[in-house]
């Protein structure tokens, strides 16, 4: 079965298990609906393991609704805050829904991204996706698979797995909680070709100023599904009644290169073109490191 076919098949069976779930969770007295602003700070944006040659933090505020039922919309703007950069890089646009039934939890969700034309970060060819994620409590541990179609340049699918085990304390309306978690994602590569084809026109520009147009194909020879990085994180929350705070830190390891090479037509100002062909792979990709970075998150419920 191809990925595409298999990645529908799993977003399908989430939406029949939220389909069972919604009565449930709606008659719960437990769960209110509520509004939920955000504001968020993540000290590098890494994708997948990957990341630019300059560190590029965000400050992102956010406002979501979330209903009684499980369903939530929610929107962001994410503020590019580099010293070379200071601009809204994206909007995003988000709604899904979260379900929970015995040991089984998860969610079904769609995103919608406008990235700006000057975004330097891994992920600016994302369009938007649709995705899901399944996660079972064994007690001692919990397990998780998510699956997602991402709509960029071409159509990419990604997988995560991860087991997570949380450490709660306090009252239901002030609780505490640590979550040890590993993951390794896995993604077609799509996504890396229309990341190459900004960073060639940029440079092509930047070397010679009498570049008045370029227009960059990059391939990705190999660009099947590919396990492309471990992930380590701890997340650490506090959840009280009308806010909460939320300091998560990751070590990503990235895993297996990609290579790519770019075929860019440019025409200069006294209108000849020129067309070159070159191996495009970015230094930082021919010498995978590890990254550390971490997101930090305080939010208001009314």
């Amino acid at each position: 079965m191809q990925p595409f076919k298999i990645v529908t098949l799993f977003i399908i069976i989430s939406c029949v298990v939220l389909h069972q779930t919604a009565v449930a969770q709606s008659s719960s007295d437990s769960i209110h609906s509520y509004w939920k602003a955000s504001i968020d700070y993540l000290s590098n944006a890494v994708y997948n393991g990957r990341k630019d040659s300059a560190v590029l933090p965000y400050v992102t505020p956010g406002i979501g609704y979330y209903n009684k039922s499980g369903w939530y919309v929610s929107a962001c703007a994410a503020y590019a805050a580099a010293v070379n950069a200071n601009r809204i890089d994206y909007f995003s646009l988000d709604a899904g829904y979260n379900f929970s039934i015995q040991n089984f939890s998860g969610d079904v969700r769609a995103n919608k991204t406008f990235y700006n034309t000057q975004s330097t970060v891994i992920k600016s060819d994302i369009k938007g996706g649709i995705g899901t994620d399944l996660s079972y409590d064994f007690n001692f541990l919990q397990a998780g698979v998510s699956a997602d179609i991402i709509f960029d340049n071409k159509t990419d699918i990604a997988f995560n797995i991860n087991i997570t085990h949380a450490f709660s304390w306090g009252p239901a309306n002030q609780q505490w909680s640590i979550t040890p978690t590993l993951a390794a994602n896995f993604s077609s590569l799509y996504f890396y070709e229309g990341y190459t084809n900004r960073r060639v026109g940029k440079a092509i520009k930047k070397i010679n100023p009498n570049v008045v147009s370029v227009k960059a194909a990059t391939i990705v020879p190999n660009p099947g599904i590919t396990l492309l990085d471990y992930e380590a994180s701890l997340p650490i929350t506090y959840d009280a009644k009308k806010w909460g705070i939320a300091f998560t830190p990751t070590y990503a390891i990235p895993m297996n290169k990609i290579e790519t090479t770019t075929t860019a037509t440019f025409t200069l100002k006294n209108r000849s073109t020129h067309t070159t062909a070159n191996n495009t792979t970015p230094a930082s990709e021919k010498n995978l490191s590890n990254a550390f970075y971490a997101e930090f998150t305080i939010y208001f419920k009314f």
